[in-house]
C-alpha cells in the first residue's frame, strides 16, 4: 500500500540513516513511491554530518528514520546526538523515528518521537511522522519574535543596501542594530564593547580588509567572556556544502542564505540567543 502527501502538505525532507545499504535503497524507494525524496547515510558519522549541515542553513530535516544497526556511533547514540542539536527550538519540529527488524518500542531510546518494525511502508512511515508531528507542534516552545525586542545585533556588512535591508529588518521587531562596514571593524566594534553588549553578530562572508571567516576566528579568539558565546550567524549567498562547513569551522552557529527571510531570521536569532 503506498500512501502519498495529501495536495495541502508541504514537500518533506527527508533522512533514511540505515547501515544496511540493501534496506536503505529499499525505504527511499518506497518514499520515492509517495512522491517523498530522501537523502541517505551508511554510518552515524555521515548521517549527524547531514543533519549539522542542514541546521547550520537552518533547514532541518522534517523527518529522519534511525536504524538501530547504526555504526559509529550506533542508532540509540545519533538519535540523542540529533535531540542535542536540534534541542526544543528547532527550526521545524524534526521528527525522528526508531526502525528495527525486532518489534521493540525501546529499539533506538526514548529520545526517538516512535518506533517501526521491518519491513514497513510509506504509508506506515507518513502515519507515525503526521502522529509524532501533531505531538511535538503542541508543545512547541519557540520564542515569539517579540521577544527579540531591545536586543543588539552587530551587522557586519560592506554593501550598504544590504545592511539597510537586514537593518529595516531586525527594527520591525525593535531590535538595535549596529553596522560594520567591513570584518576587521566588526572585530573592532565587538572588541570594544562592554562584554555582554552585543547578543548576535550577523556576518557577511565576503567583505574587505577582512573576510567574515577570519574576523569569526578573531572575535572567538578574543580574551572576553561572550567572545567564545556571542551567537554567530553567516549571511551569504553561496550555499555550498563546503561554504558551510567552513563556516562552521571559522566557528559560526547558522550559515544562513541571502536574501535571508525574515522569519528564518528571527527564528534563528530567538534560538541562538535563548540558548545563551
Amino acid at each position: 500500500m503506498t500512501t502519498n502527501l495529501s495536495e495541502n502538505e508541504m514537500p518533506l525532507s527527508v533522512l533514511v540513516a540505515d547501515g544496511d545499504e540493501d534496506s536503505r535503497r529499499r525505504t527511499q524507494a518506497a518514499l520515492a513511491e509517495a512522491g517523498i525524496g530522501s537523502d541517505g547515510a551508511g554510518s552515524g558519522a555521515e548521517a549527524m554530518d547531514l543533519v549539522h549541515l542542514r541546521h547550520a542553513r537552518r533547514q532541518d530535516y522534517d523527518l529522519i528514520l534511525v536504524d538501530r544497526a547504526l555504526t559509529a556511533p550506533g542508532g540509540a547514540a545519533i538519535v540523542r546526538e540529533i535531540r542535542d542539536l536540534l534541542g526544543e527550538n528547532a527550526t521545524v519540529a524534526t521528527v525522528v523515528i526508531a526502525v528495527s527488524p525486532q518489534d521493540d518500542a525501546d529499539a533506538a531510546g526514548s529520545d526517538a518521537d516512535a518506533f517501526l518494525a521491518k519491513p514497513f511502508s510509506s504509508a506506515d512511515v507518513l502515519r507515525e511522522y503526521r502522529r509524532a508531528r501533531r505531538h511535538r507542534l503542541s508543545g512547541d516552545s519557540m520564542p515569539h519574535p517579540a521577544e527579540l525586542e531591545g536586543k543588539h545585533i552587530l551587522v557586519a556588512e560592506d554593501m550598504t543596501v544590504s545592511a539597510e535591508i537586514v537593518r529595516q529588518m531586525l527594527a520591525m521587531n525593535f531590535l538595535t542594530v549596529d553596522r560594520a562596514e567591513d570584518g576587521r571593524k566588526a572585530v573592532d566594534r565587538f572588541e570594544e564593547s562592554p562584554a555582554g553588549y552585543y547578543d548576535a553578530i550577523l556576518m557577511d562572508i565576503r567583505m574587505p580588509v577582512m573576510d567574515g571567516l577570519d574576523a569569526t576566528k578573531a572575535i572567538r579568539a578574543l580574551a572576553r567572556p561572550d567572545a567564545k558565546t556571542v551567537p554567530i550567524i553567516a549571511l551569504t549567498t553561496s550555499q555550498h556544502d563546503e561554504d558551510v562547513q567552513r563556516s562552521l569551522a571559522a566557528g559560526m552557529d547558522a550559515h544562513l542564505e541571502k536574501p535571508v527571510e525574515p522569519e528564518q531570521l528571527y527564528r534563528t536569532l530567538a534560538e541562538l540567543i535563548g540558548k545563551r
